[in-house]
């Protein structure tokens, strides 16, 4: 298979990542711009929460499939790195098949009344086998460095969802329901094309090789991602249980608005530099000098992305923070929401600091530490949303999780440093000189 080469080549490989990256996060944003701009509030609230628990189920399958893939399978090329993905889309395929299950069951016996709002989540069941298949194929595409090729069925998910967008809006048919439907008819004709392209049917992988061959891996990055994804669904949780419903709606809107772009921008660039970063680490547990180049190469990587981020999140805050300010400010529905839009600013600038050193720590597999990291930041931030909300209603939780964020790069940074002190070959063990037995004279 043949692979970026030279300058024009990595250029191209780059850009297609980039705008791969674009192309999904506008198909995983337009049911939450679209739902604050057609629904009203409560059922804007319902809708947010819906996409949550969707959107835990999704990332909690990445964590075991994709996200593995993007780390492991980026070493390998032929049929090692063929039997992983085939593995990993069968692993995909159940948890598909096990998620429809739940959110059939919570659908089923959530409450109907209260502040919580459970009912939009029929909607999404039928289509978690394909939404599953289709996140793992752009895993896939992505390790094997083909991001040109997830670009494809991503724009294919988008377009369909686009086109049945526009019917819906035309014949004001526009409804919670209707827009989680039509999000998994994207991912259905995506998962299709990538299904009948590679001709790979997932049934014919092994759910269980899958998860013996990447425990050391899977196994951390899933609970990594149990913990992040309740992190997030707390968050909407305690704010619609704290508050309300009409606060979780100014708080998703201003989110989406504003840190989505910047968290799908830090996907893009996780999946297109930990890959890399996982062959310079490989690289770098050679003897001898291809393994200290490796080494330095790593290292020289992490600290250039994370000078360019650090002024890419500066000029963010800058330039975003009073343009979203004065646009919330002069809009009747959202007005109340305006002063969210500095702390949520800061938070995605640290968020863009961070990434090069959460892909570098990815690259290395050290999933422990990730974890760990995890942890401190999930902690720091329910405890800085929940004392927020007591004392500054929705603008003192805002200020509550951007501390939680400061406190997470600050662990990622000890982590990063500790690690990649111990990177590069292994020292030789100094062979002890032979001492000669005296001669007898």
């Amino acid at each position: 298979m043949r692979r970026p080469q030279g300058l024009r080549g990595a250029s191209r490989f780059v850009g297609a990542g980039l705008l791969d990256q674009l192309v999904i996060a506008a198909a995983n944003s337009a049911n939450t711009l679209l739902g604050g701009i057609l629904l009203p509030k409560a059922r804007f609230g319902a809708l947010a929460l819906a996409l949550a628990v969707g959107y835990l189920a999704m990332y909690l399958n990445r964590a075991v499939v994709g996200d593995v893939l993007l780390a492991l399978a980026s070493r390998y090329d032929g049929d090692p790195r063929d039997r992983l993905a085939c593995n990993g889309l069968a692993t995909a395929l159940c948890s598909g098949v096990v998620t429809t299950a739940v959110f059939a069951g919570l659908w089923a016996a959530w409450p109907s009344r209260g502040q919580i709002d459970l009912r939009e989540l029929i909607w999404l069941a039928p289509f978690m086998v394909p939404i599953m298949l289709h996140d793992t194929a752009r895993c896939d595409y992505l390790a094997d460095r083909r991001p040109d090729k997830a670009l494809g069925i991503d724009l294919v998910w988008a377009g369909t969802q686009a086109v049945l967008v526009a019917l819906m809006i035309a014949t004001h048919h526009a409804s919670a329901g209707g827009l989680l439907a039509v999000w998994g008819l994207g991912a259905t004709a995506g998962a299709t094309v990538y299904l009948l392209r590679e001709k790979r049917l997932p049934w014919r992988g092994k759910p269980l090789a899958w998860l013996a061959e990447t425990r050391h891996l899977s196994g951390w990055f899933t609970i990594t991602a149990i913990v992040a994804q309740f992190h997030v669904l707390a968050i909407s949780f305690t704010v619609a249980g704290r508050l309300s419903k009409i606060d979780l709606g100014n708080f998703r809107f201003v989110q989406t608005v504003q840190l989505q772009p910047v968290q799908n921008l830090v996907t893009a660039i996780s999946s297109l530099v930990t890959p890399r970063a996982s062959r310079h680490a490989a690289e770098a547990a050679k003897p001898g000098p291809e393994g200290t180049a490796a080494a330095a190469t790593l290292r020289r990587q992490t600290r250039r992305l994370a000078i360019a981020f650090a002024a890419l999140g500066a000029l963010m805050v800058l330039v975003v923070w009073p343009v979203v300010s004065y646009v919330l400010v002069h809009t009747h529905k959202f007005a109340e929401a305006a002063p969210l839009a500095l702390p949520i600013a800061l938070q995605g600038a640290i968020y863009l600091v961070q990434v090069p050193f959460t892909a570098a720590m990815r690259g290395m597999h050290q999933a422990r530490g990730l974890f760990a990291q995890y942890v401190v930041f999930a902690v720091v931030s329910l405890s800085g949303l929940a004392l927020g909300a007591d004392w500054g209603g929705l603008h003192g939780a805002a200020w509550g999780l951007l501390i939680g964020s400061a406190t997470g790069l600050i662990c990622m940074l000890i982590l990063y440093a500790s690690t990649v002190r111990r990177l590069g070959p292994p020292l030789a063990t100094p062979t002890p000189a032979r001492v000669e037995a005296p001669q007898n004279a």
